[in-house]
């Protein structure tokens, strides 16, 4: 486990000085968001096409290791579908609640992936992340549509959302690349790498940037609750059903990597856009991303490393 916190350790200091960075109002609150989208629309992408055009796809735990996540998933979205009638709180948070069981933080996994496992490991946690981001996204509105029906997009703007994804249309092209045999020519591999590189670094400050400290002063049952499902009931889900299913080495530490994952800072966009409780899920990214500090080492380190 000290060679997990040792190789994590970097990730989440980045995410600290994010955070300091922040609070110094340094180099300013306008600069954030438009690093936020920089991140989202350009170096990620770069990223990930960069890793995945090159990437080897022949290996055949990759169908187990989507269907582990799928599994996983979905159990748990059951799980708080079935306890919503005995949870008092209001329809909004328990959409944010939903959010905060089940999605995971891209930057975090892919950092961490590429800290623990080098570039074989981000290109899989690549692959697995765009697997599972349609699921999570659909599941989500699902919930807006059963709890929140007045805010809930259609049909067609959820399929829209979905498919205009930066990071799935990045991983669909740096997929498309590498099946057809093609390869990227050497100045555009250059050019994403150079780009890409700057992608977990910026990624990561964002997320430090995004915390919410003074988010925390209430909703404790539902705070505890998804924390709970999120960095704990999911990671051990998913390992059992990896170790059932035969996966081992680098593609189950994968898998419980992905299920460890704090909730996505997307979330609260979601929330804001279709009337879920947007202190909530304040609340929820910030608990987890501090917890998680802990709990990946702590996790990692007994069950797969």
């Amino acid at each position: 486990m000290i060679v997990v916190i040792g190789a994590l350790f970097p990730v989440f200091a980045v995410v600290v000085i994010g955070f300091i960075l922040k609070r110094m109002e340094f180099p300013g609150d306008a600069f954030w968001p438009y690093s936020d989208r920089l991140t989202y629309f350009v170096l990620f992408p770069a990223l990930l096409i960069n890793k995945l055009a090159v990437a080897n796809l022949d290996r055949p735990e990759l169908l187990p290791m989507m269907g582990v996540l799928f599994a996983a998933i979905l159990t748990i979205s059951v799980l708080i579908w079935s306890v919503k009638p005995l949870i008092s709180w209001d329809n909004a948070s328990h959409t944010s609640v939903l959010q905060g069981s089940i999605r995971p933080n891209t930057y975090i996994g892919l950092a961490g992936a590429s800290a623990l496992f080098g570039t074989d490991g981000l290109a899989l946690t690549a692959i697995a992340l765009a697997s599972v981001i349609p699921l999570v996204n659909v599941i989500s509105v699902l919930g807006f549509a059963q709890w929140v029906p007045s805010n809930s997009p259609s049909p067609a703007r959820v399929l829209r959302s979905i498919l205009t994804n930066p990071l799935i249309v990045a991983c669909a092209v740096g997929l498309t690349i590498n099946f057809s045999g093609l390869g990227l020519p050497s100045a555009f591999t250059s050019l994403t790498d150079v780009i890409g590189r700057a992608a977990l670094p910026m990624g990561l400050l964002s997320v430090g940037a995004g915390l919410q400290v003074r988010a925390l002063g209430k909703y404790w049952g539902a705070l505890t609750l998804s924390s709970l499902l999120k960095l704990v009931g999911l990671p051990l889900l998913a390992y059992a059903l990896g170790s059932y299913f035969s996966l081992e080495g680098l593609p189950l530490a994968i898998v419980v990597l992905y299920a460890c994952l704090p909730c996505s800072v997307s979330s609260y966009t979601l929330a804001a856009e279709l009337g879920g409780d947007k202190i909530l899920v304040a609340a929820i990214i910030t608990i987890q991303t501090l917890l998680a500090m802990l709990s990946i080492p702590l996790l990692l380190g007994v069950t797969v490393l």
